[in-house]
């Protein structure tokens, strides 16, 4: 077992550097183009962060040879967008309210409102609609509701590029060409090229280690997908945001965080409904409703207070442990008690 940890870890890593070369450069990118901020950080960079915990459910679904690699990629699929509503959310907000106690900032979110709103609307509305079509029982119709998801990610990543906004944010030199800024498009191509060949290969060699480490522990791949994965894949959305937090650019922190939610529940779920009978268990759905759960909540506050205090985000972390809790003791001892009241509402 020692070399499948090793490997895990290498994975990780793997991922994690190939990401941060990803997310270094498709910045740049934006930046030559002179987008937004709120283009850059919702749409590319919300995009490059979400490569890996997007690469590893294609993968493991297209190219997956068990129902073990199958499961690992639905699991990835609900998670990832779960563990942004809540998870992600949380850790901002305690980078937020660290960041008061150490440097100033205020412990309001200085964002803009209506584009989180914006976010969190479409989240909603296409989260809800993947849900729906792991009930129905008709392909055609799960087509059909798949087609929708993807015309939705279309409308967002065009009302969304197309928005006015500051551009020039202050970036990182690339790290191809940190002796010239701006960098040359050459060096920004091929960085995008040498970071995605490199997740491909990170997230290959993941898959091959949770599914080790599910028949070693004898733990359900799609449970440990839902909780171990996304937690993993997700560190570059949460190390990006933090900063960008502590630098008190909320706009772009948080745009990075619903930004891929957005993308994360629309093209994500379309691959699995296309390619995977995507009929989701007990667990899933109850993790997709404390995720829908947890960004009612967020845009309530954002509609009726007209702002986003840390509390909010804070206040989200509790529908993940609430996730976990519900995974040990009632999954566990109670036998599902809860999800079966769940599915039987739900069908």
């Amino acid at each position: 077992m020692f070399t499948t940890y090793f490997l895990f870890g290498l994975s990780l890593a793997i991922i994690l550097v190939a990401c941060e070369l990803f997310s270094n450069s498709i910045e740049w990118f934006g930046q030559r183009l002179n987008l937004g901020e709120s283009a850059v950080g919702s749409i590319l960079a919300a995009i490059g962060t979400a490569l890996p915990e997007t690469i590893i459910p294609i993968l493991a679904i297209l190219f997956g040879a068990s129902t073990q690699s199958e499961s690992i990629g639905v699991g990835a699929i609900i998670g990832s967008s779960f563990m942004l509503a809540t998870l992600a959310m949380f850790v901002v907000g305690t980078g937020i309210f660290v960041f008061s106690l150490t440097n100033g900032r205020s412990r309001s979110i200085d964002a803009n409102i209506s584009v989180i709103s914006r976010d969190l609307s479409y989240f909603l509305s296409a989260y809800g609609l993947a849900l729906l079509a792991a009930i129905i029982p008709y392909h055609i119709v799960k087509i059909v509701i798949a087609i929708g998801l993807l015309g939705i990610y279309i409308k967002y990543f065009h009302t969304t590029i197309t928005d006015c906004g500051e551009a020039g944010c202050d970036l990182k030199p690339l790290h191809f060409h940190r002796k010239s800024l701006p960098p040359r498009w050459r060096f920004i191509l091929l960085q995008i090229a040498v970071s995605l060949a490199v997740i491909i290969y990170g997230a290959h060699l993941f898959i091959d280690q949770v599914i080790a480490l599910s028949n070693h522990f004898a733990i359900s791949a799609l449970v440990l997908s839902l909780l171990i994965t996304p937690i993993a894949t997700e560190l570059p959305e949460k190390f990006n945001s933090l900063l960008w937090v502590r630098n008190k650019k909320d706009t772009l922190a948080m745009g990075n965080i619903t930004g891929a939610m957005v993308f994360q529940s629309t093209i994500l779920p379309t691959i699995g409904i296309l390619f995977t009978p995507w009929q989701l268990n007990e667990q899933a759905i109850v993790a997709a409703l404390m995720g829908m759960a947890a960004s009612l909540l967020m845009l309530s506050m954002l509609k009726y207070r007209k702002k986003l205090h840390v509390l909010g985000l804070l206040i989200s972390g509790s529908f993940y442990l609430g996730y976990i809790i519900y995974v040990l003791l009632l999954g566990k001892l109670g036998k599902g008690y809860l999800g079966r009241i769940i599915m039987s509402i739900v069908r």
